[in-house]
């Protein structure tokens, strides 16, 4: 027989690539969702006694649309000591969700634990959980959260 098993293997895994070519020459160019990109203004987080904003990075909060979806930003970092779960600012006025709103952010690395979670509530109320007297919060960092919004 002409042909071993590695030829034939080797037409069996070229086929479906060959059909995906041709599929991508053929396939209508994708449209941009209607709504693009809409983002709203940076608005200051109300801190909580005994939490502070660190130098240069105010803690900040907007609403940023994409396609049709509403997304909460937030950015900034603070200092803090908490041992445990506790508001640490409330959002503006009108910023507030329809229903809890989570993310995860970054937090001091203490025993393993680099992250917490950013909680908002309908009230506007912002709390971070994950914090005990043995494995305290001292900062959070604010960057990376960005939550679907409702």
């Amino acid at each position: 027989m002409s042909h071993d098993r590695r030829s034939i293997l080797g037409a069996a895994l070229a086929l479906p690539a060959v059909l995906a070519a041709g599929s991508l020459t053929t396939a209508t160019p994708a449209v941009a969702a209607p709504g693009g990109v809409e983002a709203g203004e940076w608005a200051d987080l109300l801190l909580e006694p005994g939490v502070t904003a660190q130098a240069g990075a105010t803690p900040q909060v907007r609403l940023v649309t994409i396609a049709g979806t509403t997304f909460l930003q937030a950015r900034g970092a603070v200092t803090c000591n908490l041992t445990a779960d506790t508001r640490i600012a409330t959002l503006p006025a009108g910023l507030r969700p329809t229903w809890y709103a989570r993310a995860a952010a970054p937090r001091n690395n203490s025993q393993g634990i680099n992250a917490c979670r950013f909680e908002a509530n309908p009230a506007g109320a912002v709390t971070v959980y994950g914090a005990n007297s043995g494995n305290p919060i001292t900062w959070v960092q604010f960057d990376s959260v960005q939550t679907i919004w409702r």
